[in-house]
Order: C-alpha cells, then sequence, then structure tokens
C-alpha cells in the first residue's frame, strides 16, 4: 500500500464510523486526517472503538488491521475490537 493508498483509505474512516463515535474523538480524527497523520488516526480509531465497545464488522477489522500494518503502528488494539459476524 502506497502512500495515496494510505492516505485515501484512511480519510474515509472518521465518516465511516462517525455514528459510532463520541464528537471529540471524531473531532481529533479529523484533525489527524487534515494533518496527514494517517498511523495515528487508525490507532486512535482502533483503541476508540474497543474503548467504548463499538462494533466493528469483520470487513472493518481487517481494513483497521491493513493500516495499522501499511503505517508501521502495533496492531494489537484490532484485536480488542467488537466485531460482529
Amino acid at each position: 500500500m502506497d502512500e495515496h493508498e494510505i492516505a485515501r483509505r484512511a480519510s474515509a474512516l472518521p465518516d465511516q464510523f462517525a455514528t459510532r463515535l463520541p464528537e471529540d474523538a471524531l473531532t481529533g480524527l479529523r484533525l489527524m486526517d487534515e494533518g496527514g497523520e494517517y498511523g495515528e488516526l487508525a490507532i486512535e480509531l482502533t483503541a476508540t472503538l474497543a474503548e467504548t465497545g463499538a462494533t466493528a464488522s469483520a470487513a472493518e477489522q481487517r481494513e483497521l488491521r491493513a493500516l495499522l500494518e501499511a503505517t508501521g503502528m502495533p496492531t494489537e488494539p484490532v484485536e480488542q475490537l467488537a466485531v460482529q459476524h
């Protein structure tokens, strides 16, 4: 995954998860997106979803794992997500 693909995929995440996130977390994620902090966006989103118990689909879990791996971030938080099967 190249930098352009990382940016494209990470930028879609705040809107994709908007209804499952607290407003302050969503604001922070959007600021990270604007600043090009895509690894931080992915890890913060994943951690927030895990902390709040928000559900993610298996496809969303795979997408988050792929972005974390592509940006060199730890993937452990992905395993803590509540995944709907």
